[in-house]
C-alpha cells in the first residue's frame, strides 16, 4: 500500500464520517468534503482530550 493510498483511506473512512454526522446532526444536510474533514478533525481532536483527562483523572 502506497503512502497516499493510506492517507486517502484515513480521510475518507475514520476521519470524514464522523465530521459528516456531526454537522449532520446541528442542521447541515449535505456538507462539503472540506467541512467534513476540518469537523472531522475537530471531532477526533476532542476524543483524545477526554481519553487524555480520564487517563489523567482529571
Amino acid at each position: 500500500m502506497d503512502d497516499h493510498d493510506v492517507f486517502e483511506f484515513l480521510v475518507k473512512h475514520v476521519i470524514a464520517p464522523p465530521g459528516r454526522w456531526v454537522l449532520e446532526q446541528v442542521g447541515d444536510p449535505d456538507p462539503t468534503e472540506v467541512a467534513s474533514l476540518v469537523t472531522g478533525l475537530a471531532f477526533w481532536a476532542f476524543v483524545v482530550l477526554l481519553v487524555f483527562a480520564l487517563v489523567l483523572g482529571w
